[in-house]
C-alpha cells in the first residue's frame, strides 16, 4: 500500500431497530461517544474535539482528535452520515455510515448498518488496521445497543 493511497476499512452489522430511530441517535451531540474510548471535550470552528484512548497506547495518555460530522441525510432507501477525523499520530480518515431498511427475523423493520472508513497515512500512524477495525466494530455494537434499547422502550 502506498502512503498516498487510502486504506479502506468496512464493517457491517444488523441492528434490531428501524433506520429512522437509529439515525436519530446520530443527530445528537452524544453520537461521538458511541465510538469506543472516545470522550467529547469541546467544539471549535464547526469541529468537535474529542479525546480517544487507542488500543496499544497507555490508558492515561489519550489522543486529541478533531472530528467533523454531518447529520444523517435521508436518501430514497437509507440514511447516510459522513464524517472526517484527524489528530496527531492518526491517519486522516473519511467515513460514511449507511443505515438501510432490512427485514427483521420476525417481520419487523430492522437496519442494515454499513460503516466504511478511508484512512490516509494509516501505515505511519499510532493506529493499525486491526485497531481501526476493532474501533469500527465497537462503534456499530454500541450504536446497535442504543438503538435496540430505545426500540424496546418505545
Amino acid at each position: 500500500m502506498t502512503p498516498d493511497r487510502p486504506t479502506r476499512t468496512r464493517v457491517v452489522r444488523r441492528i434490531g431497530a428501524e433506520p429512522t430511530s437509529t439515525a436519530l441517535l446520530l443527530a445528537g451531540p452524544t453520537a461521538l461517544e458511541l465510538w469506543p474510548g472516545v470522550r467529547r471535550v469541546g467544539e471549535v470552528g464547526g469541529r468537535v474535539l474529542v479525546e480517544a484512548a487507542l488500543a496499544g497506547s497507555p490508558a492515561d495518555v489519550p489522543t486529541a482528535v478533531s472530528v467533523r460530522a454531518h447529520p444523517p441525510r435521508r436518501t430514497p432507501t437509507s440514511f447516510v452520515t459522513r464524517f472526517t477525523w484527524t489528530g496527531p499520530g492518526l491517519p486522516v480518515t473519511e467515513g460514511t455510515l449507511t443505515l438501510a431498511y432490512a427485514p427483521g427475523a420476525d417481520g419487523t423493520p430492522s437496519t442494515h448498518a454499513a460503516l466504511t472508513l478511508d484512512s490516509t497515512g494509516l501505515e505511519a500512524s499510532r493506529l493499525d488496521a486491526a485497531g481501526l477495525t476493532a474501533m469500527a466494530e465497537g462503534f456499530l455494537d454500541n450504536l446497535a445497543r442504543a438503538a435496540e434499547s430505545r426500540s424496546r422502550a418505545a
